[in-house]
């Protein structure tokens, strides 16, 4: 197939990185793949020339731009436009709606939008996120199929070697307990949840330290003794197999593919039960606590602080779950059948 994928965001964020990481596995398979993006964005750089680019700015109004990328699919031959976030997917509905290109929207957020009932297809990243799309009523005639994000087990693993990164990167000592929560700072992904309850943890274990690895800016106010902000990284397959905990703190998530790569690399994982996450953790694949109980929240990262063979047998369980339901090769097929069947 040939394949559109359209990515409106210009900075970075979960949605984005996915893209980013589907286009080698969909190349991979045989597809040809043109990427749709704003010039100077994230994603840009991030792919380079690995595949031709379409760069628009996704703007509906006035319709000429939506009739250029209308074009430039006929030219192409390009059988369906696969978007994944707000502005890409509007854009997608209107082509499709104006032009009749194909088009299946990747919902990788759970808040419904006015563009997802003009598609052909909706494709969820998890049972949630697809039980609230289909109770909007513009989408009851839209197929919704679920298909959760993957990990790539070649770049999410466990540590190999005496090398750490993340303590060198963090200025500790080798053995220095490291909980770590990934993802750009929001108040959905809860990082202030994180850096409340690690401060509870700190009270019994004065020698952990937080690494908060991600973009922007915490709220004021919060509770920082022995917490590290990090920043923006490109290296987190590098330092995550090296955290002792992984906390995925968030007040409402879609998915949760922080959670999956600390389970790929044999990281245990401790989250709120919420949205998709509930279903990340389930059968044991990692501790799951009741949304917002940020005591809750410490006492399960303290018990895995103190309990090096329990936390031993969570990561082993976390891995196992990550490596099953979310393998590259399975997602790829899953993906390929529902292109098609909407390019077909």
């Amino acid at each position: 197939m040939r394949i559109l994928v359209a990515s409106s965001n210009r900075g970075v964020n979960g949605a984005v990185v996915y893209a980013r990481r589907l286009i080698p596995l969909l190349r991979s398979a045989g597809h040809h793949v043109i990427l749709a993006c704003e010039s100077g964005s994230w994603i840009e750089a991030a792919v380079g020339d690995e595949v031709p680019l379409l760069r628009t700015d996704f703007s509906r109004w006035p319709l000429t731009e939506c009739d250029r990328v209308a074009a430039f699919c006929r030219a192409e031959g390009v059988d369906v436009i696969h978007s994944h976030l707000t502005r890409s997917g509007n854009f997608a509905a209107l082509v499709r709606a104006r032009h009749g290109v194909a088009s299946v929207a990747h919902l990788h957020a759970n808040h419904p939008q006015p563009h997802t009932g003009l598609h052909d297809l909706l494709i969820a990243v998890s049972e949630d996120t697809a039980a609230r799309q289909r109770l909007v009523p513009w989408n009851w005639s839209v197929p919704v199929e679920v298909l959760p994000n993957f990990v790539d087990p070649s770049l999410f693993r466990p540590a190999a070697g005496a090398a750490d990164p993340l303590r060198e990167t963090l200025g500790v000592a080798p053995g220095t307990p490291v909980v770590a929560v990934v993802g750009l700072i929001s108040r959905r992904k809860g990082q202030d949840l994180a850096v409340r309850a690690f401060a509870e943890v700190r009270r019994a274990r004065p020698d952990a330290v937080l690494a908060v690895i991600g973009g922007g800016e915490l709220p004021a106010g919060l509770p920082m003794d022995g917490v590290r902000l990090l920043g923006q990284r490109e290296d987190v397959p590098r330092l995550l197999p090296h955290a002792t905990v992984v906390v995925v703190p968030s007040r409402d998530e879609p998915f949760g593919l922080a959670a999956v790569e600390a389970m790929a690399c044999g990281v245990p994982v401790t989250a709120f039960a919420v949205g998709g996450l509930r279903e990340v953790l389930a059968d044991g694949a990692g501790v799951a606590v009741p949304p917002g109980d940020v005591g809750a929240l410490a006492r399960a990262v303290l018990a895995l602080l103190s309990d090096g063979a329990g936390r031993r047998r969570q990561a082993e369980a976390g891995m196992a779950a990550a490596l099953r339901r979310y393998g590259p090769n399975a997602h790829l097929a899953a993906l390929s059948r529902l292109l098609a069947g909407v390019a077909g």
